[in-house]
């Protein structure tokens, strides 16, 4: 090996990587959530409503319902993601009589202090003389036997169904019934607390902004739409009862909604309970980025639609609710706002721009030794929050600089920062830059239009 002299004597590089980036908030991420006792996971993420079947969901189960009325849009998301609220009882049923010889099985599933799977396995062979009661108590006391550590959960059989029911509300369960068995219900706990499952959920996955919840009755509707308030989340949901399309009635969820001045809620009438049109919506839109959509005038694929009059239309509306009604061959959404009144496309795309600015303004200020209060460094703060309005014109969030009449300018947005000389120095030693502003112009979009002309036998001169 031949000695030479070390190239660091002379040049000594060295490479740092200012690279660090921080996590954003996803905006087109659409969450269902719901009891089922199908999982340990908190959080599910899949790619297709059929992946739910594998799970042991069924074809009328209300989330795979949901999911697949979000996937049967064009686009279609690449991922929804499932929720779990806390399934308070699992009840098992034989769908056809005792087969002497056949195997029935039932598997508990748990985990353990330590995160650890336990999984309890009973299996039954039937006898000639063996009833359904029969079956299902020699597995439940099966259960009972092998399944010797401390359970949060109680088997039992009652009107020749297996019952499995929990005993601590903030412990999991998953109950997986062989091929001659199946599972009748699952039932979410009586008074079911939205807030302490949402914060389990979150805990578990906080990277989603859409939410379905499948259960509808009032109590959930409010409870969901008071917890999506005080986060950065949007809530659909449907509203099926009749008096949702009469002006009269001011008692129906949708007007307790509006009443309530929810900007995170909007609310869809339609007829059917087992279709998800907040689902669809939410997935149809979430294709397409913060700034660039409408929620009106969408179509919807596996939706039925409602043939309303102008009357119950126009009701609706003013309770600030949204419609999907056919047009002579098209089908497609009215309306398009949240519960208070504003629209849904300007709340997705404030709160993309909040994530959007904090996120880039925080990414600059970490990635640097130091952020000088000077007015060097006030630059950089703003020209970051320059790029981050500019994309969100190129989104069509922000609108672009147009000319009026005079060809003068009207800007899309405009920035106003402190020159360093004129801040304090007791505000430069407390080191936070105050007083950058900015008024940004929303571009909107038409959703309707009125045009008007004439006809005329007299000749019409150009301008």
């Amino acid at each position: 090996m031949n000695n030479m002299a070390n190239l660091d004597r002379i040049i000594n590089a060295q490479i740092s990587l200012n690279t660090t980036g921080i996590s954003s908030a996803g905006f087109s991420t659409l969450m269902i959530v719901g009891p089922h006792a199908n999982s340990l996971s908190r959080v599910l993420t899949i790619t297709d409503a059929d992946e739910l079947v594998d799970m042991g969901f069924t074809s009328t189960d209300a989330i795979y319902q949901a999911a697949s009325d979000a996937f049967a849009q064009t686009p279609r998301p690449s991922v929804v993601k499932i929720g779990r609220f806390q399934c308070d009882t699992v009840k098992v049923k034989m769908p056809m009589a005792v087969v002497e010889g056949a195997e029935y099985g039932v598997s508990v599933q748990r985990l353990d202090g330590n995160g650890n799977l336990i999984e309890i396995k009973a299996i039954y062979i039937a006898q000639s003389s063996d009833t359904i009661d029969k079956v299902m108590t020699e597995l439940s006391n099966k259960i009972d036997e092998l399944d010797t550590a401390p359970k949060f959960y109680a088997v039992s059989v009652m009107e020749d169904e297996l019952v499995v029911k929990s005993t601590d509300p903030k412990t999991s369960f998953v109950v997986v019934p062989n091929g001659k068995l199946e599972v009748s219900s699952q039932e979410p706990a009586i008074n079911i607390d939205v807030s302490s499952n949402m914060a389990m959920i979150c805990d578990a996955d906080n990277d989603f902004y859409g939410i379905c919840y499948v259960d509808r009755t009032e109590d959930a509707v409010l409870a969901m739409a008071e917890w999506t308030e005080a986060h950065i989340k949007l809530y659909g949901v449907t509203v099926t009862a009749p008096g949702a399309k009469n002006a009269e009635i001011t008692n129906d969820i949708g007007s307790k909604l509006q009443a309530a001045n929810y900007y995170r809620t909007h609310w869809w009438y339609h007829e059917k309970d087992n279709e998800y049109p907040e689902a669809g919506i939410a997935a149809r839109c979430f294709a397409i980025d913060p700034g660039g959509e409408t929620w009106a005038n969408k179509k919807l694929s596996s939706i039925t639609v409602d043939n309303l009059n102008e009357t119950e239309y126009n009701a609706i509306k003013a309770k600030n609710g949204n419609t999907f009604e056919k047009f002579r061959n098209v089908t497609i959404t009215q309306n398009g706002k949240v519960a208070a009144g504003e629209w849904i496309d300007v709340i997705r795309f404030r709160d993309w721009l909040v994530e959007t600015i904090q996120t880039e303004e925080f990414s600059m200020l970490i990635n640097r030794d130091k952020l000088p209060f000077l007015d060097s460094g006030i630059g950089l703060v703003e020209s970051t929050l320059n790029a981050v309005l500019v994309l969100g014109q190129k989104r069509g969030g922000i609108a672009e600089n147009e000319l009026d009449d005079d060809n003068n300018v009207i800007l899309g947005f405009k920035i106003s920062v402190p020159k360093a000389a004129n801040i304090s120095a007791n505000v430069k030693a407390q080191r936070v830059l105050r007083d950058v502003q900015f008024t940004a112009r929303l571009a909107g979009a038409i959703h309707a239009m009125e045009i008007k002309g004439s006809l005329t036998y007299e000749n019409i001169k150009s301008a």
